[in-house]
């Protein structure tokens, strides 16, 4: 597969600070200070925009960790694992393939051919824990399934979908207000564990990349099989 289907919207390694993207809303470091978080310790960040995040992620901590101490989360998980374990193999599974997700969303999304369905779109994708990983970060989920939904949809499921969508479109806002570019997010469903956003920022014109129709097969093999994104469809 040839150089147009890189996916125009992917830092590689190796670019000056400038060049490299907030790790959580991915405004460019030439947009805004990159700094690290003095809570969380998570460098390359837009500190504005991180805090809230911060936050509630912080608070999300807490009440896991409160799931777990009450007994109840052992019925719903896998043998051994713990319901802050699950979780943190989560969020260490989303690091590794954050960028296969991000060319995933925009492929699913159909961004480069309405920028603006970022706004009325959200990719719903559905992934299980797997005892296969022998503690590789990467093969710690599988997907199961994704699909595009209107947000206007998922504003009706349970709970915290709506919030989630809620904070989602102030960023996308705060974002488009300062002219860095749109935000489109995949929401990620790993029973026990509520739905995760993952939000992907700076989106400007991708009129250039090609969509790839089997965006869905691909995302489901180069996460099977532990693929660290160079191209999407590669």
């Amino acid at each position: 597969m040839n150089d147009s289907y890189r996916d125009p919207s992917i830092i590689t390694k190796g670019l000056k600070r400038q060049g490299q993207k907030c790790a959580g809303c991915y405004v460019r470091g030439s947009e805004a200070e990159l700094k690290i978080c003095s809570r969380c310790k998570a460098t390359n960040l837009y500190l504005q925009e991180h805090k809230a995040v911060c936050l509630r992620n912080a608070e999300h901590a807490a009440q896991v960790a409160e799931v777990d101490a009450s007994g109840i989360s052992s019925i719903l998980l896998p043998p051994g694992v713990t319901f802050v374990e699950l979780d943190n193999r989560l969020e260490k599974w989303i690091k590794f393939h954050n960028s296969t997700l991000m060319a995933a969303t925009i492929h699913a999304l159909s961004l480069p051919l309405d920028l603006t369905r970022s706004k009325t779109h959200v990719l719903q994708m559905s992934v299980r824990p797997r005892t296969d990983h022998n503690g590789v970060a990467a093969k710690f989920f599988r997907i199961i399934d994704a699909s595009v939904i209107e947000i206007s949809a998922a504003q009706q499921y349970p709970p915290p979908w709506p919030e989630s969508i809620e904070q989602l479109a102030a960023l996308r806002e705060e974002s488009e207000g300062k002219q860095r570019g749109t935000v489109a997010a995949v929401g990620i469903e790993c029973p026990p564990l509520g739905v995760q956003f993952v939000p992907f920022g700076s989106l400007r014109n991708l009129s250039a990349l090609r969509i790839l129709p089997d965006w869905k097969e691909i995302v489901i093999r180069d996460v099977e099989r532990a693929k660290k994104f160079t191209k999407f469809g590669g």
